[in-house]
């Protein structure tokens, strides 16, 4: 075989593991986005909350908990995704990294949060964002590919 012969087969070799890498390495996550409420005042538990229910009862006491926004984007790596919070705000979501130990997320709320977070596939993440009526409001993220 001549040389540029084993080049050309490198170079093909290369170009397959490359495409299979890519194949196997999503450029894009499914983000499900929930925004709710919590508060003291009497109104008891949004069936729609169940699992942020589960991880916030035993870190926080509240009477209500209310779904207020509920939403799943397709988010492609680099691409900034926005939602805007009953407070009138702007949450900003943008993944710029896939790995083995999760997806790292960008998260901001302008003019009172800004975050990188690494989230694994799959994994429930709840953020406390900001005061809002007589409570607050909560955002859980939860990633996957």
């Amino acid at each position: 075989m001549t040389r540029r012969s084993l080049a050309l087969a490198a170079a093909v070799l290369a170009l397959a593991c490359a495409l299979r890498a890519a194949a196997e390495d999503p450029q894009r996550i499914s983000l499900e986005v929930l925004v709710a409420y919590i508060s003291d005042q009497e109104g008891g538990v949004d069936p729609r909350a169940k699992e942020l229910h589960a991880q916030l009862s035993d870190q926080f006491r509240y009477r209500t908990l209310r779904v207020l926004d509920q939403r799943r984007f397709d988010l492609p790596l680099g691409v900034t995704e926005g939602l805007e919070l009953p407070t009138g705000k702007l949450l900003n979501l943008r993944a710029f990294q896939l790995g083995p130990r999760g997806v790292l997320l960008a998260v901001t709320v302008r003019g009172s949060l800004q975050t990188d977070l690494r989230i694994p596939n799959g994994h429930l993440v709840v953020i406390g964002a900001e005061g809002y009526q007589d409570g607050k409001l909560v955002i859980s993220l939860q990633p996957s590919w």
